[in-house]
Protein backbone atom coordinates (compact mmCIF):
# COMPACT_ATOMS: atom_id res chain seq x y z
CA UNK A 1 0.00 0.00 0.00
CA UNK A 2 1.30 3.53 -0.64
CA UNK A 3 1.01 6.22 1.33
CA UNK A 4 1.22 9.57 1.73
CA UNK A 5 4.16 9.67 3.57
CA UNK A 6 6.35 7.57 1.51
CA UNK A 7 7.92 10.41 -0.73
CA UNK A 8 9.46 12.27 2.00
CA UNK A 9 10.79 15.20 -0.67
CA UNK A 10 6.95 15.83 -1.15
CA UNK A 11 6.30 16.63 2.64
CA UNK A 12 6.73 20.14 3.88
CA UNK A 13 9.32 20.21 6.73
CA UNK A 14 9.61 23.23 8.85
CA UNK A 15 10.14 23.88 12.68
CA UNK A 16 6.80 25.02 13.58
CA UNK A 17 6.07 25.97 17.23
CA UNK A 18 2.39 26.10 18.28
CA UNK A 19 2.63 28.26 21.93
CA UNK A 20 -0.20 28.24 24.08
CA UNK A 21 -0.55 30.80 27.93
CA UNK A 22 -2.42 28.11 30.02
CA UNK A 23 -5.94 29.18 31.07
CA UNK A 24 -4.54 32.97 30.08
CA UNK A 25 -7.34 34.77 31.71
CA UNK A 26 -7.64 32.87 35.01
CA UNK A 27 -3.78 33.00 35.33
CA UNK A 28 -3.60 36.86 35.15
CA UNK A 29 -6.01 36.64 37.58
CA UNK A 30 -4.30 34.64 39.98
CA UNK A 31 -0.76 36.64 39.77
CA UNK A 32 -2.59 39.16 40.26
CA UNK A 33 -3.77 38.02 43.82
CA UNK A 34 -0.17 37.01 44.09
CA UNK A 35 -0.55 33.20 43.67
CA UNK A 36 0.87 30.74 41.21
CA UNK A 37 -1.21 29.76 38.80
CA UNK A 38 -1.15 26.33 38.67
CA UNK A 39 -2.31 26.97 42.68
CA UNK A 40 -5.10 28.74 42.26
CA UNK A 41 -8.86 28.25 42.42
CA UNK A 42 -9.87 30.97 40.09
CA UNK A 43 -12.36 31.54 36.92
CA UNK A 44 -13.19 34.25 34.91
CA UNK A 45 -16.57 34.59 34.82
CA UNK A 46 -18.94 37.05 32.61
CA UNK A 47 -22.32 39.04 33.65
CA UNK A 48 -21.51 36.98 37.61
CA UNK A 49 -24.23 38.76 38.70
CA UNK A 50 -26.40 36.82 36.18
CA UNK A 51 -27.03 33.04 36.52
CA UNK A 52 -26.90 32.78 32.87
CA UNK A 53 -23.23 33.95 33.21
CA UNK A 54 -20.46 32.40 31.29
CA UNK A 55 -17.06 31.05 32.48
CA UNK A 56 -14.60 32.46 30.15
CA UNK A 57 -11.34 30.66 31.84
CA UNK A 58 -10.41 28.65 34.66
CA UNK A 59 -7.42 27.59 36.20
CA UNK A 60 -6.67 23.93 35.84
CA UNK A 61 -7.04 23.56 39.33
CA UNK A 62 -11.08 24.31 39.04
CA UNK A 63 -10.85 22.34 36.07
CA UNK A 64 -9.67 19.03 37.96
CA UNK A 65 -10.94 19.29 40.99
CA UNK A 66 -15.00 21.18 40.10
CA UNK A 67 -14.90 19.91 36.52
CA UNK A 68 -15.34 24.26 35.58
CA UNK A 69 -14.23 25.21 32.06
CA UNK A 70 -15.05 27.09 29.52
CA UNK A 71 -18.93 27.53 28.92
CA UNK A 72 -20.04 26.17 32.22
CA UNK A 73 -22.84 28.70 33.40
CA UNK A 74 -23.27 30.83 36.56
CA UNK A 75 -26.07 28.44 37.74
CA UNK A 76 -23.92 25.38 37.85
CA UNK A 77 -21.39 26.95 40.08
CA UNK A 78 -21.97 25.15 43.55
CA UNK A 79 -21.82 26.85 46.80
CA UNK A 80 -19.49 24.06 47.96
CA UNK A 81 -17.01 24.89 45.36
CA UNK A 82 -13.93 26.69 46.93
CA UNK A 83 -13.91 29.01 43.47
CA UNK A 84 -12.97 32.44 43.50
CA UNK A 85 -14.70 34.33 40.64
CA UNK A 86 -13.18 36.99 38.95
CA UNK A 87 -14.58 39.59 36.86
CA UNK A 88 -13.25 39.60 33.06
CA UNK A 89 -10.20 42.42 32.17
CA UNK A 90 -10.43 42.18 28.56
CA UNK A 91 -7.88 45.64 28.29
CA UNK A 92 -5.80 43.79 30.57
CA UNK A 93 -5.41 40.73 28.97
CA UNK A 94 -4.91 42.41 25.73
CA UNK A 95 -1.90 44.23 26.98
CA UNK A 96 -0.74 41.34 28.26
CA UNK A 97 -1.03 39.43 25.46
CA UNK A 98 0.72 42.05 23.07
CA UNK A 99 3.57 42.22 25.54
CA UNK A 100 4.13 38.40 25.55
CA UNK A 101 4.05 38.20 21.85
CA UNK A 102 6.84 40.85 21.34
CA UNK A 103 8.90 37.78 23.42
CA UNK A 104 7.51 35.50 20.66
CA UNK A 105 8.86 37.16 18.15
CA UNK A 106 12.64 37.46 19.45
CA UNK A 107 12.63 34.33 18.08
CA UNK A 108 11.70 34.85 15.00
CA UNK A 109 11.24 37.64 11.88
CA UNK A 110 7.66 38.53 11.88
CA UNK A 111 6.55 36.74 9.08
CA UNK A 112 7.05 33.74 10.36
CA UNK A 113 5.01 34.73 13.46
CA UNK A 114 1.16 33.97 13.38
CA UNK A 115 -1.18 35.10 16.69
CA UNK A 116 -3.90 32.68 16.23
CA UNK A 117 -6.23 33.30 19.10
CA UNK A 118 -5.75 36.30 22.25
CA UNK A 119 -3.88 33.38 24.08
CA UNK A 120 -2.20 31.03 21.19
CA UNK A 121 0.27 31.73 18.62
CA UNK A 122 2.21 29.88 15.99
CA UNK A 123 6.47 30.70 15.01
CA UNK A 124 8.35 29.32 12.47
CA UNK A 125 11.78 28.79 13.98
CA UNK A 126 13.33 26.73 11.24
CA UNK A 127 15.72 29.40 10.68
CA UNK A 128 16.49 30.63 14.10
CA UNK A 129 18.62 27.51 15.19
CA UNK A 130 21.97 29.02 14.94
CA UNK A 131 21.30 31.80 16.65
CA UNK A 132 19.16 30.29 19.51
CA UNK A 133 19.69 26.40 19.60
CA UNK A 134 17.59 23.84 18.81
CA UNK A 135 13.83 23.67 19.48
CA UNK A 136 13.40 22.37 22.64
CA UNK A 137 15.89 25.31 23.77
CA UNK A 138 14.10 27.55 21.97
CA UNK A 139 10.88 26.24 23.15
CA UNK A 140 12.51 26.41 26.97
CA UNK A 141 13.80 29.75 26.53
CA UNK A 142 10.51 31.04 25.71
CA UNK A 143 8.59 29.57 28.35
CA UNK A 144 11.67 31.18 30.86
CA UNK A 145 11.21 34.84 29.58
CA UNK A 146 7.39 34.57 29.38
CA UNK A 147 7.44 33.40 32.86
CA UNK A 148 9.88 35.80 34.13
CA UNK A 149 7.88 38.68 32.75
CA UNK A 150 4.66 37.67 32.97
CA UNK A 151 4.04 35.11 35.55
CA UNK A 152 2.44 32.88 32.78
CA UNK A 153 3.19 29.26 31.84
CA UNK A 154 3.49 28.88 28.45
CA UNK A 155 2.83 25.01 26.88
CA UNK A 156 4.67 24.53 23.47
CA UNK A 157 3.70 22.09 20.78
CA UNK A 158 6.51 21.57 18.08
CA UNK A 159 5.72 19.86 14.92
CA UNK A 160 7.12 19.91 10.57
CA UNK A 161 4.08 22.02 9.80
CA UNK A 162 1.30 23.85 11.71
CA UNK A 163 -1.17 21.14 11.82
CA UNK A 164 1.19 19.13 13.93
CA UNK A 165 2.43 21.47 16.02
CA UNK A 166 -0.65 22.04 17.30
CA UNK A 167 -1.92 18.29 18.29
CA UNK A 168 1.02 18.32 20.26
CA UNK A 169 0.22 21.39 21.98
CA UNK A 170 -3.71 20.08 22.66
CA UNK A 171 -3.07 16.26 23.01
CA UNK A 172 0.37 16.37 25.04
CA UNK A 173 1.69 19.02 25.33
CA UNK A 174 -1.20 21.13 28.14
CA UNK A 175 -1.02 17.83 30.09
CA UNK A 176 1.87 17.60 32.14
CA UNK A 177 5.39 19.48 32.40
CA UNK A 178 7.65 20.63 31.50
CA UNK A 179 4.77 21.61 28.93
CA UNK A 180 6.05 20.89 25.78
CA UNK A 181 5.59 18.16 22.78
CA UNK A 182 7.35 16.75 19.53
CA UNK A 183 5.13 15.77 16.79
CA UNK A 184 6.65 14.36 13.59
CA UNK A 185 5.66 12.30 10.47
CA UNK A 186 7.18 9.03 11.38
CA UNK A 187 5.27 9.18 15.03
CA UNK A 188 1.77 9.57 12.63
CA UNK A 189 0.98 6.11 14.25
CA UNK A 190 1.23 6.29 17.39
CA UNK A 191 0.43 9.76 17.95
CA UNK A 192 -2.37 11.46 15.54
CA UNK A 193 -3.68 7.52 14.83
CA UNK A 194 -4.63 7.18 18.46
CA UNK A 195 -7.13 10.27 18.75
CA UNK A 196 -10.13 8.00 19.02
CA UNK A 197 -12.48 11.09 18.97
CA UNK A 198 -13.07 12.47 15.68
CA UNK A 199 -15.00 15.39 17.12
CA UNK A 200 -11.32 16.10 19.31
CA UNK A 201 -9.20 16.70 16.15
CA UNK A 202 -8.45 19.73 15.42
CA UNK A 203 -10.41 20.98 11.79
CA UNK A 204 -13.13 18.38 13.00
CA UNK A 205 -16.17 19.93 14.81
CA UNK A 206 -19.53 17.45 15.07
CA UNK A 207 -21.30 18.09 12.41
CA UNK A 208 -18.05 16.71 9.88
CA UNK A 209 -17.77 13.98 12.32
CA UNK A 210 -21.26 12.52 12.42
CA UNK A 211 -20.95 13.05 8.10
CA UNK A 212 -17.38 10.53 8.78
CA UNK A 213 -19.39 8.52 11.19
CA UNK A 214 -21.92 7.60 8.31
CA UNK A 215 -19.77 6.12 5.77
CA UNK A 216 -17.66 4.12 8.52
CA UNK A 217 -14.93 6.84 9.88
CA UNK A 218 -15.12 6.69 13.33
CA UNK A 219 -11.46 7.64 14.35
CA UNK A 220 -8.33 8.92 12.73
CA UNK A 221 -6.74 5.61 12.03
CA UNK A 222 -9.76 4.36 9.49
CA UNK A 223 -9.98 8.49 8.18
CA UNK A 224 -6.62 7.54 7.33
CA UNK A 225 -7.16 4.13 5.54
CA UNK A 226 -9.79 5.09 3.77
CA UNK A 227 -10.01 5.68 0.08
CA UNK A 228 -9.55 9.07 -0.56
CA UNK A 229 -12.22 9.65 -3.98
CA UNK A 230 -14.70 8.23 -1.62
CA UNK A 231 -13.93 11.11 0.93
CA UNK A 232 -13.89 13.75 -2.52
CA UNK A 233 -16.78 12.39 -3.42
CA UNK A 234 -18.78 12.61 -0.16
CA UNK A 235 -17.09 15.68 0.82
CA UNK A 236 -15.33 17.63 -1.75
CA UNK A 237 -12.45 19.42 -1.00
CA UNK A 238 -12.95 19.03 2.68
CA UNK A 239 -12.85 15.39 2.39
CA UNK A 240 -9.30 15.80 1.07
CA UNK A 241 -7.58 17.66 3.31
CA UNK A 242 -9.08 15.96 6.29
CA UNK A 243 -7.12 13.02 4.40
CA UNK A 244 -3.65 14.36 4.15
CA UNK A 245 -4.17 15.31 7.87
CA UNK A 246 -5.18 11.81 9.10
CA UNK A 247 -1.53 11.46 7.52
CA UNK A 248 -0.38 14.74 9.60
CA UNK A 249 0.27 16.23 6.45
CA UNK A 250 -0.16 20.28 6.06
CA UNK A 251 0.47 22.96 3.64
CA UNK A 252 0.13 25.57 5.79
CA UNK A 253 2.66 28.72 5.13
CA UNK A 254 2.80 31.28 7.92
CA UNK A 255 4.07 33.45 5.83
CA UNK A 256 0.96 33.75 3.59
CA UNK A 257 -1.67 35.10 5.69
CA UNK A 258 -5.17 34.27 4.18
CA UNK A 259 -6.63 36.09 2.21
CA UNK A 260 -10.09 35.12 2.08
CA UNK A 261 -11.73 35.91 -1.78
CA UNK A 262 -14.23 38.83 -2.07
CA UNK A 263 -17.33 36.43 -1.94
CA UNK A 264 -15.89 34.48 1.20
CA UNK A 265 -14.63 37.70 3.05
CA UNK A 266 -17.26 38.54 5.76
CA UNK A 267 -18.25 40.62 8.59
CA UNK A 268 -20.50 39.35 11.39
CA UNK A 269 -20.52 39.40 15.14
CA UNK A 270 -22.59 36.97 17.47
CA UNK A 271 -24.38 37.27 21.25
CA UNK A 272 -24.49 34.55 23.67
CA UNK A 273 -27.91 36.24 25.74
CA UNK A 274 -28.03 35.69 29.48
CA UNK A 275 -30.97 34.38 30.00
CA UNK A 276 -33.35 32.14 27.28
CA UNK A 277 -35.01 34.23 25.26
CA UNK A 278 -38.76 32.85 23.72
CA UNK A 279 -40.62 35.84 22.53
CA UNK A 280 -39.95 36.59 18.88
CA UNK A 281 -40.53 40.34 19.22
CA UNK A 282 -37.24 39.97 22.23
CA UNK A 283 -35.28 37.79 19.58
CA UNK A 284 -36.09 40.31 16.60
CA UNK A 285 -34.81 43.11 19.02
CA UNK A 286 -31.02 41.41 19.25
CA UNK A 287 -30.93 40.68 16.21
CA UNK A 288 -31.56 44.09 14.93
CA UNK A 289 -28.65 45.70 17.21
CA UNK A 290 -26.46 43.09 15.73
CA UNK A 291 -27.30 43.83 12.41
CA UNK A 292 -26.98 47.77 13.28
CA UNK A 293 -23.17 46.81 14.56
CA UNK A 294 -22.58 44.87 11.57
CA UNK A 295 -23.82 47.30 9.36
CA UNK A 296 -22.12 50.40 10.71
CA UNK A 297 -18.29 47.89 10.23
CA UNK A 298 -19.50 47.85 6.62
CA UNK A 299 -19.83 51.78 6.36
CA UNK A 300 -16.72 52.03 8.64
CA UNK A 301 -15.12 50.09 5.74
CA UNK A 302 -16.37 51.49 3.07
CA UNK A 303 -17.77 48.32 1.72
CA UNK A 304 -21.25 46.38 1.04
CA UNK A 305 -22.28 42.92 1.50
CA UNK A 306 -25.00 41.17 -0.46
CA UNK A 307 -25.63 37.55 1.45
CA UNK A 308 -27.02 38.22 4.91
CA UNK A 309 -26.73 35.06 7.39
CA UNK A 310 -28.32 34.33 10.66
CA UNK A 311 -27.47 32.07 13.20
CA UNK A 312 -29.80 30.93 16.05
CA UNK A 313 -28.53 28.50 18.60
CA UNK A 314 -31.28 27.11 20.90
CA UNK A 315 -30.83 26.55 25.11
CA UNK A 316 -32.13 23.46 25.37
CA UNK A 317 -31.26 21.46 22.26
CA UNK A 318 -32.35 17.94 23.46
CA UNK A 319 -35.87 19.29 23.84
CA UNK A 320 -35.61 21.11 20.70
CA UNK A 321 -33.96 18.44 18.87
CA UNK A 322 -31.10 20.37 17.49
CA UNK A 323 -28.82 22.47 18.49
CA UNK A 324 -30.18 25.46 16.11
CA UNK A 325 -30.46 26.61 12.34
CA UNK A 326 -28.80 28.80 10.29
CA UNK A 327 -30.11 30.90 7.08
CA UNK A 328 -29.28 32.70 4.77
CA UNK A 329 -30.29 34.92 1.45
CA UNK A 330 -28.91 36.94 -1.35
CA UNK A 331 -30.06 41.02 -1.36
CA UNK A 332 -29.16 43.85 -3.42
CA UNK A 333 -25.59 44.88 -2.27
CA UNK A 334 -25.94 47.09 0.87
CA UNK A 335 -24.56 48.49 3.94
CA UNK A 336 -27.94 50.12 5.00
CA UNK A 337 -28.87 49.28 8.86
CA UNK A 338 -32.80 48.95 7.75
CA UNK A 339 -31.60 46.57 4.72
CA UNK A 340 -29.73 44.21 7.00
CA UNK A 341 -32.60 44.27 9.72
CA UNK A 342 -35.40 43.19 7.27
CA UNK A 343 -33.31 40.50 5.89
CA UNK A 344 -32.14 39.59 9.63
CA UNK A 345 -35.83 39.50 10.89
CA UNK A 346 -37.53 37.15 7.40
CA UNK A 347 -34.83 34.57 8.01
CA UNK A 348 -35.34 34.14 12.02
CA UNK A 349 -38.90 34.23 11.38
CA UNK A 350 -38.58 31.62 7.80
CA UNK A 351 -37.29 28.92 10.39
CA UNK A 352 -37.94 29.40 13.75
CA UNK A 353 -40.06 27.10 15.80
CA UNK A 354 -40.59 28.70 18.50
CA UNK A 355 -38.07 26.88 21.16
CA UNK A 356 -35.83 29.58 23.40
CA UNK A 357 -32.89 30.91 22.21
CA UNK A 358 -29.37 31.64 24.09
CA UNK A 359 -27.30 32.27 21.07
CA UNK A 360 -27.86 34.81 18.20
CA UNK A 361 -25.54 35.84 15.23
CA UNK A 362 -25.88 38.08 11.81
CA UNK A 363 -23.03 37.83 9.20
CA UNK A 364 -22.75 39.49 6.02
CA UNK A 365 -20.87 37.91 3.00
CA UNK A 366 -19.99 38.62 -0.79
CA UNK A 367 -18.22 41.74 -0.08
CA UNK A 368 -17.57 44.29 -2.53
CA UNK A 369 -16.42 48.31 -2.12
CA UNK A 370 -19.15 50.52 -1.97
CA UNK A 371 -20.66 52.35 -4.60
CA UNK A 372 -23.17 54.95 -5.55
CA UNK A 373 -26.56 54.69 -4.14
CA UNK A 374 -28.28 51.40 -5.21
CA UNK A 375 -32.01 52.13 -6.64
CA UNK A 376 -34.54 50.12 -5.35
CA UNK A 377 -38.31 49.31 -7.04
CA UNK A 378 -39.89 49.86 -3.71
CA UNK A 379 -38.73 52.97 -2.66
CA UNK A 380 -38.18 56.75 -3.82
CA UNK A 381 -35.08 57.84 -4.62
CA UNK A 382 -35.99 60.27 -1.90
CA UNK A 383 -36.59 58.20 0.83
CA UNK A 384 -33.38 56.22 0.04
CA UNK A 385 -31.18 59.13 -0.23
CA UNK A 386 -32.64 60.12 3.58
CA UNK A 387 -31.90 56.49 4.87
CA UNK A 388 -28.84 56.53 3.91
CA UNK A 389 -28.35 59.87 4.90
CA UNK A 390 -29.65 58.73 8.67
CA UNK A 391 -26.97 56.02 9.01
CA UNK A 392 -23.96 58.52 8.13
CA UNK A 393 -25.50 60.86 10.87
CA UNK A 394 -25.89 58.28 13.16
CA UNK A 395 -22.15 56.85 12.65
CA UNK A 396 -20.61 60.37 12.77
CA UNK A 397 -22.44 61.05 16.04
CA UNK A 398 -21.43 58.02 17.49
CA UNK A 399 -17.80 57.98 16.30
CA UNK A 400 -17.74 61.41 18.13
CA UNK A 401 -19.28 60.33 21.55
CA UNK A 402 -19.72 56.59 21.64
CA UNK A 403 -22.74 54.36 20.67
CA UNK A 404 -24.58 55.34 23.41
CA UNK A 405 -25.02 58.38 22.55
CA UNK A 406 -27.53 57.73 19.89
CA UNK A 407 -29.47 54.28 20.05
CA UNK A 408 -32.46 53.44 17.81
CA UNK A 409 -35.68 53.12 19.41
CA UNK A 410 -35.94 49.17 19.81
CA UNK A 411 -32.80 49.62 22.12
CA UNK A 412 -35.12 50.46 24.41
CA UNK A 413 -37.20 47.86 24.73
CA UNK A 414 -37.44 44.85 26.80
CA UNK A 415 -34.60 42.02 25.62
CA UNK A 416 -32.16 44.99 24.29
CA UNK A 417 -28.69 44.40 25.16
CA UNK A 418 -26.41 47.18 23.17
CA UNK A 419 -26.58 49.56 25.73
CA UNK A 420 -25.53 47.51 28.41
CA UNK A 421 -22.75 45.91 25.67
CA UNK A 422 -21.71 49.54 24.42
CA UNK A 423 -18.24 49.91 25.72
CA UNK A 424 -17.14 46.51 26.59
CA UNK A 425 -13.99 45.08 25.33
CA UNK A 426 -14.13 42.31 23.28
CA UNK A 427 -17.81 41.70 25.04
CA UNK A 428 -16.89 42.25 28.65
CA UNK A 429 -15.86 44.97 30.88
CA UNK A 430 -12.49 45.99 30.41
Amino acid sequence: MTTPLDDPTRLPVHDIMCIDCKSFYASVEAIRRGIHPLAADIAVLSKGDSPGGLVLAASPNCKKRYHVGLSTRRFQLRDDMQIELAEPRMADYIRKNYGINRIYRQFTDDAHWYPYSIDESFIDVTHSHNLFGSNEEIATQIQKKVFDQFGIITTVGIGQNPLLAKLALDNEAKKAAPWQATWTYDRVPDTIWQLHDLADFWSIGSRTAKKLNAIGIHNLYDLAHTDRLLLHQRLGVLGDALYFHSWGIDYSDLTRRYLPRAENKGYGNSQVLMRDYTQAREIEVVLSEIADQVAGRLRHHQVQGEVVSVGIGYADAEEAGTSGFGAQMKIDPTNRTDDLIRAARYLFHSKWNGHAVRNVSVRVNRISQASSMQLSLFESAEKEEANVLLDQTIDKIRQLYGYKAIVRGYSKEKGATAIDRAGLVGGHHG
